[in-house]
């Protein structure tokens, strides 16, 4: 077959194990040992099935550590986009870089000393706008702003009915809230009362806030001072409501929705009047990755994923989207925007953008993050992306990283699939080596298979062949037999 014929094949060259060398994690000499080969040309589907064996590319050359021979063995890890749950720690980076892009706010000064959104002294305000004191006692006033609907009257001011302590926002130029309280019966919060140890909470100490209050409150403030009235009367009721069941039964357990990877990306819902841009924007590169125009974006292949701040350029990730993942191999950024966590948050743009990419490509579900390593403590922040996989070196099976750790820690090559039930007699059934006739070859420019090479190169004499034999079935137990009956072998 002409090589012009040749763009959905793919063509290897594979090289014999390496010789020790420094290892870059734990730097010690000639203890690092990997199998290689050079990628001239690569199918989608083929990488995929690599990386589903432990192999990772690096360019156009592909590698796979020697694990029971290395001194820090690396598990292919991946992580399942559909169930991804965002940690605390996550929602902060999201949360620091809405900050800075809404505010200008959110740099490392400013997480030393932080500063409140809430002004301590009245705002000076012209005619026309709104005059406010502070805000309002959080833990007084909201069991009583239980009124869906404000009245407006002639002076276009909105009030709640008299009959309950009410609230006046008036838009004069010397108004302000005010906050008008009906007398309480003893032991509610705020009014006189009897504590008598054992008996509960102290009635006269105000409730403590819940955070879905707390947030609840901090919402209402904003629309306070920005003058946003229609809202104030939904925001109040949502008070109004934890408030009033927490007291009924302290503990029921309110209904919440979660919110999505999405809701937690600022660049997604920017206001107008945000001080800063964020924009991606992704590029097919070259690759030794056949583009595949059935994909989505612009096809399956190499893409560069441009970050863009106010039209300057300040970080790129290099992604493989394949049939079944995306795999991240690098990210770069600029050091003068460190504070604002790039590295977890690109991991978090591009599991939103694996999970965008199933809903039209449903067998692409998962986000592989390159290797961890338990014995780098560099290495491990990867477990806590969740829920995470680590792939068994011997049976190619996927097991819970949490399974995983303690064993790790103790022995840094391990037998996975055992803690996951599986048999420790379990075999890699595609790298089982029966017969090497079928594996296709390359050669003077010709598809064909590694028993006509052979008789071609050899004739009768197939006692020359045994060294080569031996290279070309180790290779096969690497890669697996599928892909060794699929790829092309290069041979000289």
């Amino acid at each position: 077959m002409p090589l012009e014929t040749m763009d959905q094949y793919s063509i290897v060259e594979y090289f014999d194990e390496s010789e020790g060398y420094k290892c870059g994690y734990c730097k010690s000499k000639t203890t690092s040992y990997s199998q290689g080969m050079w990628a001239h040309s690569l199918n989608v589907e083929d990488y995929q099935a690599l990386i589903d064996r432990g192999w990772r590319r690096s360019g156009c050359y592909c590698y796979k550590p020697t694990m029971n021979k290395t001194c820090c063995p690396l598990y292919t890890l991946r992580c399942d986009t559909q169930k991804f749950n965002l940690t605390k720690s996550k929602k902060k980076v999201a949360k620091r870089m809405r900050q800075f892009l809404v505010s200008g706010g959110g740099s490392r000064n400013d997480e030393e000393n932080p500063t409140t959104s809430e002004p301590k002294d009245p705002i000076p305000c012209g005619a026309g706008e709104l005059s406010f004191k502070p805000p309002m006692p959080p833990c007084k006033s909201l069991s009583i702003l239980n009124h869906a609907c404000y009245r407006t009257n002639a002076n276009n001011s909105i009030k709640i009915p008299l009959s309950e302590p009410s609230i006046n926002l008036s838009k004069t130029s010397n108004s302000s809230i005010e906050i008008k309280e009906e007398p309480g019966q003893p032991g509610q919060p705020g009014q006189p009362g009897t504590s008598v140890p054992g008996s509960g909470p102290d009635p006269n100490k105000p409730l403590c806030k819940k955070a879905k209050a707390a947030r609840a409150e901090r919402k209402r403030d904003k629309l306070i001072k920005e003058g946003n009235l229609k809202l104030i009367s939904s925001v109040f009721q949502e008070i109004n409501k934890f408030i009033n069941l927490k007291r009924i039964n302290p503990d029921v357990k309110t209904e919440s929705v979660a919110k999505s990877l999405d809701d937690f990306l600022p660049h997604i819902d920017l206001p107008i009047d945000a001080k800063h841009s964020l924009e991606w924007t992704r590029f097919l590169v070259d690759s030794p990755l056949n583009n595949n125009t059935e994909g989505p974006l612009k096809g399956y292949g190499s893409y560069h994923n441009q970050y863009w701040l106010d039209g300057k350029l300040v970080a790129v990730g290099v992604l493989d989207i394949l049939p079944s993942c995306i795999s991240s191999v690098y990210l770069y950024y600029d050091p003068d925007y460190g504070f604002l966590s790039f590295g977890v948050y690109s991991a978090l743009s591009e599991i939103s953008l694996v999970r965008r990419l199933t809903r039209t490509h449903p067998c692409l579900t998962h986000y592989y993050m390159g290797y961890y390593i338990q014995s780098c403590p560099k290495m491990r922040y990867k477990s806590a992306y969740k829920p995470s996989y680590l792939l068994c070196p011997e049976s190619y099976e996927w097991v819970p990283i949490e399974k995983c750790e303690a064993t790790l820690q103790e022995s840094p090559y391990s037998r996975l699939n055992v803690l996951n039930g599986g048999s420790p007699d379990a075999q890699d059934e595609d790298g089982t080596v029966t017969s090497l006739d079928k594996v296709h070859c390359l050669y003077r420019r010709s598809i064909t298979t590694y028993a006509r090479y052979k008789s071609h190169k050899y004739g009768e004499s197939n006692g020359k062949a045994e060294s080569e034999d031996n290279h070309v079935r180790e290779y096969v137990q690497l890669v697996g037999r599928s892909c060794a009956e699929r790829m092309l072998l290069y041979r000289q």
